[in-house]
């Protein structure tokens, strides 16, 4: 799992670079016999109810990973900015400048009130609002 998420620092670096900051980018692990991560990304620029924003984010992790490494997911959720788990995650923790943070499922399984057993977060900041002049 380290050398993706390597990759995975890599594609928010990249779409950070070329759209625009990424507020959450995330990795559930559900209990699940499966053994598959669900990707949680928010961003001003990604717009939930468009398939054009789950394109722009899968096209990226088919840039970066291999097949094999791909079947390690199971869904990605686009989630706006004022979905309650955003402000949520975004109070939790700030995570930015190429960190991740490796989290105990248990404070997201109550939360969430579905069992998640490992959680990775790459990025989790607020929107950064510019003074207005």
């Amino acid at each position: 799992m380290k050398e993706i998420l390597g990759k995975l620092k890599s594609i928010v670096v990249d779409l950070e670079g070329r759209r625009g900051p990424i507020l959450i980018f995330a990795l559930f692990l559900r209990e699940d016999p499966l053994e598959r991560w669900d990707v949680v990304v928010c961003a001003s620029w990604l717009n939930p109810d468009d398939m054009e924003a789950y394109k722009i984010v899968s096209d990226e992790f088919q840039r970066f990973l291999t097949q094999p490494e791909l079947m390690q997911f199971s869904r990605l959720v686009i989630l706006d900015e004022k979905d309650p788990v955003v402000s949520f995650l975004q109070d939790s923790c700030t995570i930015t400048n190429g960190h991740i943070e490796t989290l105990s499922g248990e404070v997201f399984s109550e939360r969430f009130k579905f069992t998640i057993k490992s959680a990775h977060v790459l990025r989790c900041q607020k929107n950064q609002t510019l003074p207005k002049k």
